[in-house]
Formats: structure tokens, sequence, C-alpha cells
């Protein structure tokens, strides 16, 4: 996948209309979850992955320090023209920015396409010592009968955008090997429930399995870990464990080989 101008064309009018009718969530939902941080005017916030600034208003209605990164030159160029304070070329997995830097770090909508190990470290290295992230992903782990869940990741990998999906109780297990402590997790059942705010806070978060196709996460930084390189556990797969165990269902040996025989729709 090349994060370049015509990916950035392709998802500026995505986020307006689905291809499958579902809600994309917004910017009324970035300002439902953004209450949960401690965002003050002054504090120093990077909306990463930030593309064309899409997010821009609902993070200023909380910081004047508003900062992007972004790995597409377009985007960068077509961010820069809102009030950001600054707007970088870069990646989730290095920013380029100072360690110690934000008070906040906001991905939301991103971290499918980030190495999950490597943005983590970069986040947990620019966040102040007490910082917050929300993070929002695609779970490893969704309803074999969420038919829309199930197409968009099939097409998405046939037309070549390939994602990665979170294995959502190893990453929240995870995290304190990543200097973070959890604070909320958010599950979202079903394809298009996170634009239409339907979800369920998790409580048990040890113990639950995470079934959804969805989830928001918001955690703060406790400890800096400079220099961490084996966390010793795989925190994502290429394809969700869902469609992994469907394709074997139906007589496959792989996700692929089962998305290429029944091809898009």
């Amino acid at each position: 996948m090349n994060f370049d101008e015509e990916y950035t064309k392709y998802w500026s009018s995505a986020v307006n209309k689905s291809v499958d009718g579902t809600v994309i969530a917004g910017q009324n939902e970035v300002k439902y979850f953004l209450q949960e941080l401690e965002i003050k005017r002054g504090d120093y916030v990077l909306d990463v992955g930030c593309s064309f600034g899409r997010m821009y208003d609902a993070l200023a209605v909380h910081s004047d320090w508003v900062f992007g990164v972004d790995p597409d030159p377009y985007a960068v160029e077509k961010a820069s023209l809102l009030p950001y304070k600054e707007v970088r070329e870069g990646y989730a997995e290095h920013t380029g920015f100072d360690a110690s830097f934000f008070h906040a770090v906001f991905c939301w909508a991103v971290f499918d396409v980030v190495d999950h190990k490597n943005g983590l470290l970069e986040i947990n290295r620019i966040l102040k010592s007490g910082g917050q992230l929300l993070l929002s992903g695609k779970n490893n782990s969704y309803s074999p009968d969420d038919i829309l869940a199930f197409k968009a990741e099939k097409n998405a990998f046939l037309k070549g955008f390939p994602g990665r999906f979170t294995d959502l109780k190893r990453l929240l297990q995870s995290l304190y090997k990543l200097g973070m402590t959890l604070e909320k997790v958010y599950i979202f059942p079903r394809r298009g429930d996170f634009g239409l705010m339907n979800f369920v806070e998790q409580t048990n978060i040890f113990n639950d399995d995470y079934l959804g196709y969805e989830y928001l996460v918001i955690c703060r930084k406790c400890m800096d870990i400079s220099g961490v390189e084996e966390l010793g556990v795989d925190l994502e797969a290429p394809f969700s464990k869902t469609a992994t165990d469907l394709a074997v269902q139906a007589g496959f040996l792989s996700p692929k080989e089962y998305f290429e025989s029944i091809g898009i729709d």
C-alpha cells in the first residue's frame, strides 16, 4: 500500500460515503471520546496519520497546540492549510518529533496500517510522562455472521489495501511492557457500529474475549521504555482470526485463497 496522493484522495471521498453504506465515525464521535482525555488549552497534541486534516477541528476544541504527521506529502500540504502548529511528513513508527514532547497522542482509524509494536514504542517515546493516548483499530475477532465486516476485510485485501488486525486481548496484556497503563476500552460489535456510537465499555479487561469489529482504547504513559526491542508476543496479523476460521471451514488453507475464490463484491 502506498500512502500517496491517490490514497489520500480515495480516503477523503470514502469517509463521506462508505461503499457498503455504513456510517463512518467522524467529528461528533471524536468529540465524544476526546472528552475522556485531560487535554488543556496549552497541551501539545499530535494527530497521527492526520491525512488532509479531517479531525483538526475536533482536536482544536481542546488544544491550541495541535500538530500533525502523515507519510503522504500531498496530505501534509493539504493539512498545512489548516491552523495546525506544524504538520510533518513522517510515520507513526517514526514521527521525527522530540522525545517527551506531547501531552496527548491521537491515533484515529490509522492503527490498522501501523506496525503495532514499533508504533507504540514511538508513541511512548514522544509522550510526556503521564501523557495520554487515544487509539482506535480493527479487532482480529469479529462475529462470523458480520457479513459487512467480512466483505470489508476481503475487498480491502483484494483491492490492495491490506490492514493489520489487532489481537486486542494480547495488546492490553502487553501495555505495561509498552510503558502504558490502561484507562478505558470500548468495543464496537459490528461493522458500522462505530459511526452509530453503538459500543460496549469493557470492564473485565483480562478475562473478556473481545469479540467485535473495532475497538478504542485510552491509556496513559507510566514509564519510559527506550531501548525495548522485543515484546515476545505478536500484537497483530494481516488477516483476522474470524476470516482465518471461515477460510478453514470453507476448505481453504488461508484467507488469501478464500478471498480470491470469492472475488470483490
